[in-house]
């Protein structure tokens, strides 16, 4: 589809068919897709689960107040970020970009880089926590527009316990928190929703030119 005739086609699927399941094709290009996401330094202080195990889905269903597209749904991601900004992932983000860009790390260049980016990030945990989550909404976003290039459908969820979830996933212990999940799917022929007109406000009111 051209992107704006998918982005008109997708809606947040609110009854997922269960019996329908994304192929490992597709499921590759939108964790592809997601990698390539754009962030704040190209840090990516993020992670996405993917959560293909329905047992698994149906537990975690009552965390999300019963919303049965987290099991109904194909894949359940899961987007997590940092519960803090450790100097490790500065010096290894730095290590990386070296090694990629054939670049000597101990090069004046990558020295100064890594000052440049510690600095940065000299804020509080409060601060850095906000400022991670506004980098996996980006994500979010990219995901979104993912799955309706690919003809996937999507239900972003803000609707869920985040405290039982970090528990039942041991996010915690990984230095982890969930931000965000969203089902992936296909919607189901019930679902009354796939045939209501999309509500948007007018370009006119929405976008300034000067």
């Amino acid at each position: 589809m051209d992107i704006i005739e998918a982005l008109e086609w997708r809606y947040a699927v609110k009854k997922f068919d269960p019996n329908k399941k994304i192929d490992e094709d597709q499921l590759d290009r939108i964790l592809r897709g997601l990698q390539l996401t754009p962030t704040s330094m190209g840090l990516q202080l993020m992670k996405f689960m993917v959560i293909t195990d329905r047992e698994t889905r149906k537990n975690i269903t009552p965390i999300a107040f019963n919303q049965k597209q987290v099991e109904d749904c194909s894949h359940l991601i899961v987007l997590c970020r940092k519960k803090e900004v450790a100097e490790e992932d500065v010096s290894s983000f730095v290590k990386h970009t070296a090694k990629t860009r054939e670049i000597s790390i101990e090069s004046t260049t990558m020295i100064n880089y890594e000052k440049m980016l510690s600095g940065s990030l000299n804020l509080s945990i409060e601060q850095q926590q906000a400022w991670m989550e506004n980098q996996v909404y980006i994500a979010l976003g990219n995901l979104l527009t993912l799955c309706a290039a690919e003809g996937i459908d999507t239900c972003p969820m803000e609707g869920f316990d985040r405290k039982k979830l970090d528990d039942y996933l041991n996010l915690e212990s990984e230095g982890y928190n969930a931000v965000v999940m969203c089902p992936i799917g296909f919607r189901s022929k019930d679902d009354k929703y796939s045939s209501v007109k999309k509500v948007r406000r007018p370009l006119d009111s929405l976008i300034e030119k000067k």
